[in-house]
């Protein structure tokens, strides 16, 4: 059974934050390709660029590590979008089985996507624990979690969907809003400490004055 793992988000931009616990996941659960997927409206927050932007930033991330590749399903389909609907469409579109890669505060708040009980009928879905917090999901999920979780990776692997894995991660103190911030705050070209980009993204956001004002 083959598989593929997706890792969402606004990407804005895209930061080691985002890959390098995301590589770690893939290791982990031995799968071979993660899927980077830009979301075309989050219902939940503002997007500070242009999806083509963030679409070029992320085809930069990819090249960090062969393995991944920009995923841009989401974007061709109708607006709002919703993860259920997007995985809906992947299943449609591959036969492989979708480990879809969350970071344990969006389990936190899952509650709150839209038919988000539907989940698991299109994928697996894989927490990133970060390594020292404390794991504490709303004693609302602790029905849904027992049902659906499980520690064994082959269940992934022989299962093409419905089950939730937890998974200590590196923590990676990286953080789009604080990347945002320093470049709107910077006078000069933004360079690494910001070693939280991938070089080719900060030279990018240096390229277009990407976060500098509202134009972009």
């Amino acid at each position: 059974m083959s598989i593929r793992a997706i890792l969402g988000g606004t990407f804005n931009p895209p930061h080691l934050g985002h890959i390098q616990p995301a590589l770690y996941l893939l290791d982990y659960i031995k799968v071979n390709t993660l899927g980077l997927m830009p979301c075309k409206i989050a219902p939940h927050k503002p997007v500070a660029v242009s999806e083509a932007h963030r679409v070029e930033m992320v085809k930069l991330a990819c090249e960090l590590d062969k393995r991944l590749y920009p995923e841009l399903i989401e974007l061709s389909l109708p607006s709002p979008s919703y993860t259920v609907r997007t995985l809906e469409n992947l299943r449609q579109h591959h036969a492989d089985t979708i480990c879809f890669f969350i970071g344990a505060d969006s389990l936190y708040n899952i509650q709150s996507w839209f038919e988000w009980e539907r989940l698991l009928d299109y994928c697996h879905l894989v927490v990133m624990r970060r390594e020292g917090d404390n794991f504490e999901p709303p004693s609302s999920l602790t029905s849904w979690l027992n049902a659906n979780k499980t520690e064994d990776i082959n269940q992934l692997h022989h299962q093409p969907n419905g089950c939730v894995l937890l998974v200590n991660t590196p923590l990676h103190p990286a953080s789009s809003t604080q990347i945002r911030d320093a470049v709107s705050a910077t006078t000069s070209a933004l360079t690494p400490p910001i070693e939280w980009l991938p070089t080719p993204v900060a030279d990018y956001i240096n390229m277009h004055h990407l976060y500098q004002d509202k134009s972009n």
